[in-house]
């Protein structure tokens, strides 16, 4: 036991021998009181002061029973005593809460003993709620919530759950999310009470059915318990059987009552919940699971997990706990992109691997979650998709050898092509998680250009090109698996559509920001489609035509994006003619700006607006013709953004 400053050191045995000196100091003081009284009354003496002993000899007696039901209650809580060395023979050692202990001896005793026992239905139901305020306080007093489980009695504590659902209460899942909750206090206790040890045990051992296993699980699962319970409980009570022999019927609850409680019936499902939300437990739990006798990788593990939701009846539910499991592991929520700490990527790093070798065969509630995944490890998925540096390279924590760092671009581990491209299909199919990760893309693919350009500005490197051609080498395999999942038709004329949606129709100024970075990622990709010279890149041209109404340069469009982003970066060059400037930014107009200004002014004159584009240009290809460093590096950037390399080379190299 841990060292405190509310140490109690109680001997019950001692307590015991006290009441029982107590009672009989009390009878001899009463009957003294009585004799002396009968004695002087006799004289004719009256002695106000005797009805103080008497008093005294009624205190004593009120306080034997009170004494006697402590000994018997430190008893109880001390049922599974660990001594410390300082403590004395027959010493018992709690924390010095003995009101709190009676008042959750009190409600174990009317749950357990009278509601849970002599009652029933709706009655029972409203009972058990009617006091669910007791319970909620238990939350706030760890102390007293250990000694409440401790004091429960074993059946009713391994059958919680399904006796609230039982009654058929509207407040059930309420109900039971309180007990969940005290019970996590009893095990974040600081100092443990001895007796609930054997409550605690019992949650970290297999339960002797599996309806008791997913009883402990439904409380575990509001209890906010420390990682190394959730981890251990979680394997305990169903992950490590599952591994071993997944294919087989985890039903553990009814269909009723999982509803009522809003959890899932089947057994797997629950032991993955248990562990959603807590990253440390996840990564323990993963890492440990099946035990040493199971020979999986970590991968293994989480395929098998992946494949058991794909076959069983009960899919969506424990597809969805696996996601948000892996959310967790992967800290996707508690670190930001670029700066993921080593056990948090590591276990990423197996998710990717898991997931990918499903591509679009993922189970569809996991989608979410992927995508989720993608946007966090965009550092990593960006790296993964590089062509220009050890094409052959296997993914792993270990930077590949002669790799080329790129500013800004900070992966904690580095995936092969092959394992991006198919991680990338898990989620793509999607329209509404592809357009989420579109918009972690476009703001990665900002950053990270306008990075590359103070970096080249200040000393004379080309990095701005490298980071081009790998934001171009991501766009191409995104939309190749985009195709390959969704089919030419349907992909192209999505692109085509958000394109026109989020940047065409748009003046620069009126772009939401989520907006206006989707747009820059369309833009790269719809360059990339673009600038093939096979039918599959004129037919998209095409389509574009079909949908706008009007020709779309993507080339012109990409090298005007990047010469902004140089020169907004402060890459040497001469200042740009006053009507390039923007009235709104202060900075070099983008491509968005000058197509929109055309498009009002030729509205208004009554010419066509391509006209209007063209004389627009002119300064602008002018002013790049006289920085002609800055021209060249625009150029090269836009041209190195070919998704016809990523095309070809992820079928060599996938």
């Amino acid at each position: 036991m841990g060292a405190t400053s509310e140490f109690c050191g109680i001997d019950p045995d001692e307590m015991g021998r006290l009441a029982g000196v107590l009672a009989t100091g009390s009878d001899r003081l009463a009957a003294f009181h009585q004799e002396v009284g009968r004695r002087l009354r006799e004289h004719g003496i009256h002695v106000p002061a005797l009805r103080e002993i008497a008093d005294i000899a009624g205190w004593g007696r009120g306080q034997v029973p009170m004494l006697r039901e402590r000994a018997r209650l430190i008893r109880a809580l001390n049922a599974d005593p660990g001594l410390g060395t300082s403590a004395a023979p027959g010493m018992l050692r709690l924390p010095d809460r003995l009101a709190d202990y009676e008042r959750a001896q009190s409600l174990a005793r009317m749950y357990g003993q009278d509601i849970f026992v002599n009652f029933s239905g709706e009655f029972q139901g409203k009972l058990i709620h009617a006091h669910i305020k007791e319970i909620e306080r238990l939350a706030e007093n760890p102390h007293a919530a250990a000694a409440f489980f401790a004091l429960l009695p074993p059946k009713i504590r391994d059958n919680l759950p399904t006796l609230i659902a039982s009654t058929g209460s509207p407040t059930a899942k309420e109900d039971v999310a309180a007990f969940g909750k005290a019970l996590g206090a009893a095990l974040r206790a600081p100092v443990l009470v001895p007796a609930f040890g054997k409550v605690r045990s019992d949650l970290l051992r297999p339960a002797p059915n599996r309806p008791v296993a997913w009883n402990r699980l439904a409380l575990l699962r509001h209890a906010d318990a420390p990682s190394d319970v959730r981890s251990a409980a979680a394997r305990a009570l169903v992950l490590d059987d599952f591994v071993r022999t997944p294919y087989q019927e985890w039903r553990a609850a009814g269909t009723g009552e999982a509803k009522a409680l809003g959890l899932p019936a089947d057994l797997v499902s629950l032991g993955l919940e248990v562990l959603a939300g807590d990253g440390a437990a996840a990564r323990d739990a993963f890492s440990r699971v099946g035990g040493d006798d199971v020979r999986l990788t970590q991968v293994d593990k989480m395929r098998r997990f992946l494949a058991y939701a794909r076959w069983s009846g009960h899919g969506d539910d424990i597809a969805d706990a696996f996601g948000r499991v892996i959310e967790a592991g992967a800290e996707v929520h508690t670190e930001k992109p670029g700066r993921h700490s080593p056990p948090a990527a590591a276990f990423a790093l197996d998710a990717i691997k898991a997931a990918g070798s499903f591509g679009d065969a993922i189970p569809e509630r996991a989608r979410d979650s992927m995508a989720t995944l993608a946007k966090s490890y965009i550092h990593e998925l960006a790296s993964g998709a590089r062509f220009d540096k050890a094409i052959d390279r296997t993914s792993g924590m270990s930077v590949p050898d002669d790799w080329t760092h790129i500013p800004g671009v900070t992966p904690s581990f580095y995936l092969s092509p092959g394992d991006t491209y198919r991680f990338l299909q898990t989620f793509v199919g999607d329209n509404g998680l592809a357009d989420d990760f579109d918009i972690a893309a476009g703001r990665f693919r900002n950053e990270i250009l306008i990075t590359t350009a103070k970096s080249d500005a200040r000393r004379g490197t080309h990095h701005f090109e490298d980071a081009a051609a790998m934001l171009g080498d991501l766009a191409g395999l995104q939309f190749k698996a985009t195709l390959d999942v969704r089919g030419e038709q349907d992909a192209t004329g999505d692109l085509v559509r958000d394109l026109t949606k989020n940047s065409v129709s748009l003046g620069i100024d009126q772009i939401p920001v989520a907006g206006a970075l989707k747009a820059a990622w369309d833009v790269t990709k719809a360059y990339i489609v673009s600038s093939g010279l096979d039918a599959w890149g004129e037919s998209f041209k095409t389509h574009v035509e079909r949908v706008t109404g009007a020709r779309a340069d993507f080339v012109k469009r990409q090298k005007y994006d990047l010469a902004q982003i140089l020169h907004r970066a402060g890459f040497p060059s001469s200042e740009p003619p006053p009507e390039l400037i923007s009235k709104t930014t202060g900075e070099l107009k983008t491509y968005d700006e000058l197509l929109q200004e055309a498009k009002r002014e030729a509205k208004d004159g009554g010419r066509p607006w391509e006209q209007v584009l063209k004389e627009k240009l002119t300064p602008y290809e002018r002013w790049l013709d006289g920085n002609h460093e800055l021209d060249k590096k625009s150029e090269y950037s836009s041209r190195m953004q070919s998704s016809e390399y990523a095309k070809e080379q992820i079928g060599i190299w996938d």
